[in-house]
């Protein structure tokens, strides 16, 4: 409140003016305070997790006007609509904590007690929204079936993506419950396992699409968002490389509507810790849960609900905004939703984000063009709100922005945390415009030691510094081990650890395989995103057109007077592994974030692979086809123009898997690109044609037999069929169908090796 004198800010309730010392108004005095919270410590205690420990203060004074004050809460005050710090209401005012948790304050003024009164759970206190007195609560009790979905005409409505419009439903047999999934996209689980029928208990954790769904508490109170019974809980987690510790013992609990920042100095771990938290990383011990399930044995039970946007930007550069948001929501949605639900929904992201102006923007990158650096940020972040995660993770999410942009989007983040999502990022800004944006903070020390974890607002308090930016400084003085130790004994730890599950971990639950649908849906879509990339980079697709028509001319003009067919064919054959090879040497690697990313929001592998195989594929065809064209031009050769295609075809093709099998092994785009020429070389010696084969030592031979060159030159020699050639080089004119074997089984053995590196990248 305003003092009448100054006019200056102070404290609700204080008697005197701190600033001029003038005596506030008699009529000031309190006479009545209510604390509301979630700790026993209020006046009145209500037991949901989307109230905070000590959400507000209720306080009427000698005339009767009532004030309430936010207390640092992590949902906020709302009077009619509108989120304030304190204000003076009248009775009829609409007052909720959060934006869907109503008070009546006739009520609340008459249970509490000055500054001590009774207390109780809530004691009639909260009274629920219009929205929130849907068919939950009393009037389930009595029902014998249960509808749960995304529609709101479900007895039970979850309003997420992921969640189908008639998803399960509970049936009331004799003395249980019974689960029966609908046919929902996403599935139901039940105890981490999918389900079509199965028999349900308090005891039980239920997942509907990602969304938990708690049955103990169906009956007992009245509920609008499910999502608030999200619990994301850490037990003891250690991560360490050999003897080094790089993340030490730690337990978390983060609820729904926390906006938590993660601080440390470089090297404490923060990303390590983060990657743990949302299952990209196991640790070496400890476990990670939501709502009491092993988020690492349960892999699939929350896919789609855990968002996870990393420091750089991993998204298709050659992609429009809109088109790359299309892409993500067909991948990850498939026909899930209708056209008309997916064009709505990537409007309504554009326009959260604030993208409008971008939306048909090339995204580019910082060496091509295209949107801004704080843009290119916001699609990152959009990728991830395609399937409305509950849980949202973000490594440096600000990192290189100009200050307007950075606070932009701390704003959006911190109004994800407001609608009851729990945020966790990452950042190295640690100003008090940022301190006071976050609700809570996590405090990391060196070696991976928990520091702190507690609200933002109290932290430099803990800590004994004024200013954020000075906690660096006692983390650098203070031994990790007092940091760890003072923690421990801190009230914070114990807030955080009151109610902590503890229980073991499930055994490790896999999901039923995706639907032959499902899955060819997002082979089409994937091939449809690989097809317009290459078409437009377009420098890269006129290397890649061009380098066959190249080396035919190269071919003709070189070979004008000396028309021998075996080394034209052996040039041919060198050229047809080059172009497979170099074709898809950097495919996978080159966006191995991206792929990741897709993958741990449900991108069949299988699908993936054999998109890029199709692709190239059909590349390779196209590239043979114009070197066969030699065929055309030297016509005394004793081979027709689709048997020399066949056999450069699959030659290019075979070429291109073991081109796959190196972008899936190395780490990054310059490594394959330097072990390219490494891989050729034996090609071209151990082909049969420099040395011919008949020379080759019995080492030699062997060495010759992972090559492809050596058995498609052999291939083409024999089909030529001329005697003289055959005997001078040394083949076997019988092998002429092994050749043809042995080429396709070194294909299927590529193949079946990359999506086994694929497999283990992932793991």
């Amino acid at each position: 409140m305003k003092c009448p004198n100054c006019s200056r800010t102070i404290e609700v309730d204080s008697e005197f003016c701190v600033y001029c010392g003038s005596r506030v108004s008699q009529s000031s005095a309190y006479v009545k305070t209510v604390r509301i919270g979630r700790a026993p410590d209020n006046d009145i205690v209500i037991s949901d997790s989307r109230i905070s420990g000590h959400h507000l203060k209720v306080r009427m004074d000698s005339a009767n006007r009532v004030f309430v004050e936010d207390l640092n809460s992590t949902n906020g005050l709302y009077v009619n609509g509108e989120r304030v710090r304190e204000r003076q209401v009248s009775l009829s005012d609409r007052v909720s904590l959060g934006k869907d948790f109503n008070l009546d304050l006739r009520t609340v003024l008459g249970a509490g007690g000055g500054g001590g009164g009774s207390r109780g759970s809530g004691g009639g206190a909260p009274r629920p929204s219009s929205a929130e007195k849907q068919s939950v609560g009393g009037d389930l009790k009595s029902r014998e079936r249960i509808n749960i979905g995304r529609s709101n005409d479900n007895d039970i409505v979850i309003s997420n993506i992921r969640v189908s419009r008639k998803h399960a439903t509970l049936i009331r047999k004799d003395g249980y419950w019974l689960l029966e999934d609908l046919g929902s996209a996403n599935g139901s689980y039940v105890n981490g396992r999918k389900i079509s029928t199965c028999r349900v208990d308090d005891t039980d954790k239920i997942t509907i699409g990602g969304v938990p769904l708690d049955i103990g508490k169906l009956f007992s109170a009245p509920k609008k968002d499910w999502s608030s019974d999200l619990l994301l809980q850490s037990e003891a987690i250690t991560f360490q490389v050999g003897e080094k510790v790089i993340v030490d013992d730690i337990t978390l609990c983060l609820k729904p509507g926390e906006f938590t920042g993660l601080i440390g100095p470089s090297g404490c771990g923060k990303t390590t810790l983060m990657l743990m938290l949302n299952g990209y990383l196991r640790p070496s011990k400890g476990q990670v849960y939501i709502n009491e399930l092993s988020l690492y044995d349960n892999p699939k039970a929350f896919q789609g609900q855990l968002g996870y946007v990393p420091q750089d930007d991993i998204i298709h550069r050659e992609l429009t905004v809109t088109e790359s948001l299309s892409y993500t929501s067909h991948l990850r949605l498939g026909n899930k939703i209708s056209d008309s639900e997916r064009d709505t929904q990537i409007k309504k992201i554009i326009s959260d984000l604030n993208l409008g102006q971008a939306s048909e923007v090339l995204i580019g990158s910082p060496e091509k063009k295209g949107i801004s650096g704080g843009q290119r940020k916001r699609v990152n972040m959009a990728q991830e709100l395609i399937t409305e995660p509950l849980i949202y993770f973000l490594d440096e999410p600000t990192s290189g922005l100009d200050p307007r942009s950075d606070l932009e989007v701390m704003n959006l983040l911190k109004d994800m945390a407001d609608r009851g999502h729990i945020v966790l990022l990452t950042t190295h800004k640690i100003d008090e415009l940022n301190f006071s944006l976050f609700s809570h903070l996590i405090v990391m020390g060196p070696r991976g030691v928990l520091a702190y974890h507690g609200p933002a607002s109290e932290a430099c308090r803990y800590f004994g510094v004024k200013k954020p930016e000075e906690i660096f400084g006692v983390l650098e003085k203070r031994e990790r081990a007092q940091l760890k130790q003072d923690y421990l004994k801190s009230s914070y730890c114990a807030e955080h650890q009151k109610g902590h599950f503890t229980g073991k971990s499930a055994p490790l639950n896999k999901a039923g395989k995706q639907s032959f649908d499902e899955s060819f849906g997002q082979f089409m879509t994937l091939c449809k995103r690989n097809v317009q990339i290459k078409l437009r980079d377009t420098l890269n697709l006129s290397v890649l057109l061009l380098q066959a028509p190249i080396i035919l001319a190269f071919i003709l003009l070189v070979f004008d007077s000396y028309r021998l067919p075996h080394p034209i064919y052996f040039v041919l054959i060198v050229a047809s592994i080059w172009l497979g090879f170099s074709n898809s040497a950097r495919e996978i690697v080159s966006e191995q974030s991206i792929f990741k990313r897709e993958e741990k929001a449900g991108l069949n592998q299988s699908a993936y692979l054999l998109s890029k195989i199709t692709v190239l594929g059909a590349l390779c065809f196209a590239q043979s086809v114009l070197l066969a064209l030699v065929n055309v031009v030297f016509k005394d050769f004793n081979m027709d123009y689709p048997a020399l295609l066949f056999v450069l075809f699959i030659t290019s093709f075979t070429a291109t898997n073991m081109g796959l099998v190196l972008s899936s092994f190395v780490k990054t785009g310059e490594s394959a690109m330097t072990i390219v020429p490494l891989m050729l070389i034996p090609q071209v010696v151990l082909g049969g044609m420099i040395v011919p084969y008949q020379f080759f030592s019995d080492l030699v031979k062997i060495l010759a037999v992972p090559m492809i060159s050596r058995w498609a030159f052999e291939l083409l020699i024999l089909i030529e069929d001329n005697p003289f050639i055959i005997g001078e080089l040394g083949f076997d004119k019988d092998w002429l169908g092994m050749d043809i074997i042995i080429v396709l089984g070194m294909c299927i053995l590529f193949i079946f090796t990359t999506k086994y590196l694929i497999k283990k990248r992932c793991q």
